[in-house]
């Protein structure tokens, strides 16, 4: 096999992961095992929050890599259910600032841990040095991903 066809594969499969893993059958489970329904939009909002600490709307849609609309539409259900405030911005009224109450916190632990079991079931079989290296070339992945410019 040559490169192309290598190159091909390897797209193939890592789009393959990324719909596996965003699937609704993986948010199904990692809801069923942590307890918590979340979509993947609301997971992604929290741990944008989680991470970053509170936000403006529009910075958070950027760190969730969500859009605005649909992050406007999910922060009404997670503020409903107790996981987010959503306050005017002291500085600019025409802004929110959301950030994660102890509830959103908490929940996000969860979902988080349960993705974390499920990945860990998922390569059970994997010897540490097998994970241990895949971990290194999924960075390297990442990496010069984000790096690529336009081909020549």
């Amino acid at each position: 096999m040559g490169r192309r066809e290598d190159l091909r594969e390897i797209d193939a499969a890592l789009m393959r992961v990324g719909r596996i893993g965003r699937g609704r059958a993986a948010t199904r489970l990692r809801s069923e095992v942590s307890g918590v329904e979340l979509t993947n939009a609301a997971a992604g909002i929290l741990g944008a929050l989680h991470q970053s600490g509170p936000l403006r709307a529009a910075a958070l849609a950027e760190a969730a890599d969500t859009e605005p609309p649909l992050v406007s539409r999910e922060l009404r259900g997670l503020e409903a259910d107790g996981l987010v405030t959503v306050e005017p911005d002291p500085n600019d009224g025409r802004a929110r600032i959301v950030a994660l109450t102890p509830d959103g916190a908490d929940a996000y632990e969860r979902f988080r841990d349960a993705a974390d079991r499920i990945t860990a079931h998922a390569f059970r079989a994997w010897s540490d040095e097998d994970v241990a290296l895949l971990r290194q070339l999924v960075h390297r992945v990442v990496t010069d991903f984000a790096a690529t410019g336009r081909p020549d």
